[in-house]
């Protein structure tokens, strides 16, 4: 079980957030959602609660949000390495998943640093793939994480708890 913690934007397209999630059984924690806006393209940039890793998809179908989400955790997580052992284990997780407000202004903070840097890198390079872009965006520093990268923690997370 996860909860995906969507800013009042997102919600206003998805709808009405649970009132009490339940707590989340994924290593990487809960997620953290928000719309983004790069010229034509409508995206949900997400990241997780506890390495902060983005994981970007289309906005198309934001009303599925968590039912698409653990394909595209899947080929980002699948993108750094990660066994497919542990990449199950994490995606049973996710399968399972509630819409909540969002509760943290670190979070948030993360979220709107690596929309400018997604926004800035899509604008330079038009037509990359998404999965490629959450991976690009995983090597930057980031303060709450002690100047350390997402994709860095990530597999230090999921190969210490993971197995």
């Amino acid at each position: 079980m996860i909860t995906i913690r969507c800013t009042k934007k997102l919600l206003d397209r998805i709808g009405a957030p649970s009132p009490l999630p339940a707590p989340t059984t994924a290593i990487l924690g809960d997620w953290y959602a928000r719309p983004v806006a790069v010229a034509h393209q409508r995206l949900v940039l997400l990241i997780s609660e506890r390495s902060r890793l983005p994981v970007v998809m289309p906005a198309r179908d934001v009303k599925h949000l968590a039912v698409n989400f653990p394909d595209s955790l899947a080929a980002v997580l699948g993108g750094l390495g990660i066994s497919a052992a542990v990449i199950q284990r994490e995606l049973e997780a996710a399968r399972e998943a509630v819409i909540a407000k969002t509760n943290s202004r670190s979070h948030l903070g993360t979220l709107n640093d690596f929309s400018y840097l997604l926004r800035g890198h899509m604008g330079n390079a038009p037509g990359l793939d998404l999965v490629d872009l959450a991976l690009w965006l995983s090597n930057a520093p980031v303060a709450p994480l002690g100047m350390s990268s997402p994709d860095r923690v990530t597999r230090d997370l999921l190969t210490q708890r993971g197995g």
